[in-house]
């Protein structure tokens, strides 16, 4: 087998290195040679190639990053937009559920806009035109009035409701509030300290206000007797009943059946005995009542 050999000889008295090699190996080392040779051109052909695509084409680069900063600042003003829409629509829906409570608190019909406004979308007055933010605003402040409105509709509802504004049943005024002539005397007079409201043995007498009753029990004047505080140092009573339904610390609410009329305690009949106290004095109940108004 043929071999070849190949001879270093360095300067000075170093000594001599040789490398043999056969036809094979020589084959081979070529080949890896030119393969490595090839590779190395290949890799500076395609930078130098690159690097003049790049140089060529800097300015579509220069774009296409512009284009991609604008899609972002897009993305993030379309992600704002959307969330103010949100926004926007939720508190119109909040708008709509504050005016059907104060309508229904003040018994009067809601806004026709506010109907015909499919509810979860935002009507077209309210759709971002130049500015969502100034929109968003506007909706955020008129949310503000609404929930002012409904806070001040909700303490007049509350006082309303403790105050006696109706009476205790329905009937005539029989003996009215003041100074009027003794029904178990013949020429005295005597200070009647609420009406007395005619009406059938065992009618439902219903509370006034809302309240806590302060007293359900038997008085020597006015029989089987219901207190109910409604605050604000108003007081209401009922006399003669036949029958309590209440008991002491119980609350009430306006409308509740208290007692059961009757003629128990200094009576002549069957009838209502209804007096309001106001401070600690003695008060005309029709005062506070629509039944007043329209005599």
């Amino acid at each position: 087998m043929r071999k070849f050999t190949v001879l270093f000889i360095p300067d000075g008295h170093a000594p001599a290195r040789q490398f043999r090699f056969s036809v094979r190996g020589k084959r081979l080392l070529i080949g890896t040679s030119l393969g490595l040779a090839l590779l190395l051109s290949t890799l500076i052909a395609h930078d130098l190639y690159q690097s003049y695509y790049i140089k060529a084409h800097a300015q579509e680069f220069a774009q296409i990053d512009r284009l991609h900063e604008e899609l972002k600042a897009k993305d993030q003003e379309i992600g704002h937009l959307t969330e103010q829409n949100v926004q926007i629509t939720q508190n119109l829906d909040h708008i709509d559920t504050l005016e059907q409570e104060i309508s229904s608190l003040l018994k009067i019909q809601p806004a026709k806009l506010s109907a015909q406004r499919t509810p979860g979308m935002a009507p077209q007055s309210y759709v971002p035109s130049r500015s969502i933010d100034l929109n968003a605003d506007i909706v955020q402040a008129q949310l503000e009035r609404f929930q002012q409105y409904h806070s001040v509709v909700l303490a007049q509802q509350n006082q309303l409701d403790h105050t006696p504004t109706m009476l205790p049943l329905d009937g005539e005024i029989a003996s009215p509030f003041g100074y009027r002539k003794n029904p178990f005397g013949r020429w005295t007079k005597e200070f009647h300290s609420g009406i007395d409201i005619a009406c059938n043995y065992g009618t439902e007498v219903r509370a006034t206000a809302s309240g806590t009753v302060v007293f359900a029990g038997w008085d020597n004047v006015y029989g089987r007797r219901v207190n109910i505080d409604h605050g604000n140092g108003i007081v209401t009573f009922y006399g003669h009943n036949s029958r309590l339904l209440v008991e002491n610390g119980q609350k009430v609410t306006k409308g509740d059946v208290v007692a059961l009329s009757g003629n128990s305690g200094r009576s002549t009949g069957a009838h209502l005995h209804y007096g309001v106290i106001v401070n600690g004095e003695n008060t005309d109940p029709l005062n506070f009542t629509d039944f007043a108004k329209e005599k």
